[in-house]
């Protein structure tokens, strides 16, 4: 499927993955400006038949738009997707409330190429086109298309902040990206890494953050390890990045280039993928301990099914650690002990030895289980 497409006036535009199935769809795509933005009836009436309204103007009336939209969802056609639904299962047919879904996500705003939604007053959204999950610059340079619910949604979870104690800030966390909710877990990275106190390291460490989420250990680490530590935070989600450097900037003295001197979050990658060939005095690895199917974004930070994930980590890690490095990872008995037995069991045949266990017992919500425990392992060669 293809990721451009021209819209008179604007000229051509990026669509991302989540917006293509509907303008490539055979519905129209028009742009609504202005007084346009007060015909509601005529805008839902478009969207009703199939078509994609890509709204500009005063960010209060796109609301107005959104609203009426939601009001009348029950109204919306169907047509299309009883003609899709021809020829498949009824296990590959859409419901009708993903059918209305799907046709709200049809009213979208735009924004030029470096991310600014041309809407009034522009919301502050840094990073907009990683915060929706794409990685930076595959727009080149040319303006891209954002569902309004897809930016209302970033906007209500970016107004949501989360006191880390062990900080003594508070962070935030975008769509899709793990919240840094527990401070035992926390806590648990803060005592490990004070542990290395007694080892020998470096005095300007080199230290990888993989699977940096919220950015919470990448910020952690700077303030254990001290200004001379040189810091690589990545994540498999655009969206981690921008909200890793969203936290890193919001915390941080920067320099004149607008970025921490000794932070660097580099491009979206699976594990180490972005790392190249660097290799770290520590490497910190809070591991997805839930060992279950992924089903949607949001999961990729907590799922691991089969435990593949950290088996992966643990088949790369021995390239990108110096021989005499560690690793802090983080776990929790959320699975079961089965689960930890099989850590312990990828650990050992991997070659590597645990020096140090940090550990908190949490409260869960679950009745057959009302306790797990969170654990970070220092490990060595």
């Amino acid at each position: 499927m293809h990721a451009f497409y021209s819209v008179n006036p604007i000229g051509e535009l990026y669509i991302p993955e989540e917006c293509r199935e509907a303008v490539f769809a055979r519905g129209s795509v028009k742009l609504f400006t202005n007084q346009e933005l007060e015909q509601l009836s005529r805008i839902f009436t478009h969207i009703q038949r199939g078509g994609v309204a890509i709204v500009e103007g005063e960010w209060e009336q796109i609301i107005s738009v959104t609203d009426y939209v939601n009001r009348h969802k029950r109204e919306l056609s169907t047509t299309g997707s009883e003609r899709d639904r021809k020829g498949k299962s009824r296990h590959q047919r859409s419901t009708p409330k993903q059918n209305r879904e799907a046709a709200i996500s049809k009213l979208m705003c735009w924004a030029d190429k470096d991310g600014s939604l041309q809407v009034s007053p522009t919301p502050e959204l840094p990073y907009l086109l990683e915060l929706i999950g794409e990685p930076p610059n595959v727009n080149e340079d040319c303006p891209f298309l954002v569902p309004v619910v897809t930016i209302q949604s970033i906007q209500s979870a970016l107004e949501e902040t989360y006191p880390i104690d062990a900080l003594g800030v508070s962070l935030v966390a975008s769509k899709n990206v793990l919240a840094p909710r527990s401070q035992e877990t926390v806590a648990c990275f803060q005592e490990a890494m004070q542990s290395l106190e007694s080892y020998d390291l470096p005095n300007r460490p080199v230290i990888a953050d993989v699977g940096c989420g919220s950015g919470c250990l990448t910020l952690l680490a700077h303030q254990e390890f001290g200004e001379n530590a040189v810091i690589y935070a990545s994540d498999i989600l655009p969206e981690a990045i921008a909200t890793t450097r969203i936290n890193v900037q919001n915390l941080l003295p920067l320099s004149k280039n607008h970025k921490a001197e000794n932070i660097h979050v580099l491009p979206a990658g699976d594990l180490f993928e972005p790392f190249t060939t660097q290799q770290f005095d520590v490497v910190i690895f809070n591991a997805p301990w839930v060992v279950a199917r992924v089903r949607n974004r949001s999961e990729l930070a907590i799922h691991d099914e089969k435990q593949q994930t950290l088996r992966r980590f643990f088949e790369q890690v021995p390239n990108y650690l110096k021989p005499d490095g560690r690793i802090l990872l983080g776990y929790a008995d959320a699975s079961g002990p089965k689960a930890i037995s099989n850590l312990e069991t990828i650990i050992a045949e991997s070659g590597f030895t645990c020096s140090n266990i940090s550990k908190r017992r949490v409260a869960t919500h679950r009745s057959k289980r009302k306790w797990e425990h969170i654990q970070v392992f220092v490990l060595c060669k």
